[in-house]
């Protein structure tokens, strides 16, 4: 089943949109996602054959997904995972084979899509507030953007529970990350925070750490307060 999945991924093939999308993911020498390959697919595209084939998907036909080489496949893949993850007795066996396949998951969208609905919900599902903890350590202290991204993005599952923990946590531990997609990343996951938790709660996160915050992180974190809110934050840097 696999086989049609990617053979009809393929079929869609559009050069001259993977020739933009090479462009917007930075697939250039030296850029985040160096070598990247894409097929041209637009995301609506590669969701639809994920409702059509997802269902008939075992676990062990999406490994295989997971580690093609054009970005479409990887992405049908970890959204196959999502769809099954549906099924919470499932989850572990999905945080397994996710993690196996981590390589793979290396670009802002392939993490942003799934880490919530996999990582997130299986520690809210199977892990106590002390084994989180100890989960979460070796993404960290990973030096690979996209595994800390993984982490600060799983944490989002939280915020939808309206529990702003978890991302506080991690956010201190990853304030001083040295790339501008995890600044984004931290500085979105605040915002949420303040808009679906507790704008006290930001606030007070803000109080402890603007003046350390990347300018970036800090931005994206005050997007939703008043102007003279903002301004405020923005005069401690």
């Amino acid at each position: 089943m696999e086989s049609s999945f990617i053979s009809e991924i393929h079929s869609l093939a559009n050069p001259a949109r993977a020739t933009i999308s090479q462009r917007f993911f930075k697939t250039g020498k030296w850029e985040y996602r160096e070598w990247d390959i894409f097929l041209g697919l637009t995301v609506p595209q590669t969701r639809a054959l994920v409702r059509k084939y997802a269902p008939q998907l075992s676990l062990d036909d999406i490994d295989t997904l997971l580690a093609d080489k054009h970005h479409e496949i990887r992405l049908a893949g970890v959204l196959s995972l999502v769809y099954h993850a549906r099924d919470t007795s499932l989850l572990p066996e999905i945080v397994e084979k996710y993690l196996t396949a981590r390589p793979g998951v290396n670009n802002w969208d392939l993490v942003d899509t799934s880490a919530p609905d996999i990582v997130g919900a299986y520690m809210e599902a199977y892990l106590s507030e002390e084994e989180k903890l100890i989960f979460i350590e070796d993404f960290l202290q990973s030096k690979n953007l996209w595994v800390n991204r993984i982490i600060i993005l799983a944490s989002f599952y939280q915020i939808k529970q309206w529990n702003a923990k978890l991302t506080l946590y991690i956010a201190e531990k990853l304030l001083t990350h040295k790339h501008d997609l995890m600044h984004k990343a931290i500085g979105w996951m605040l915002r949420e925070v303040g808009k679906r938790c507790s704008m006290d709660e930001l606030r007070w996160f803000l109080d402890q750490h603007a003046t350390e915050m990347p300018r970036t992180m800090l931005r994206y974190a005050i997007e939703k307060m008043d102007k003279k809110e903002r301004e405020f934050f923005l005069k401690k840097k």
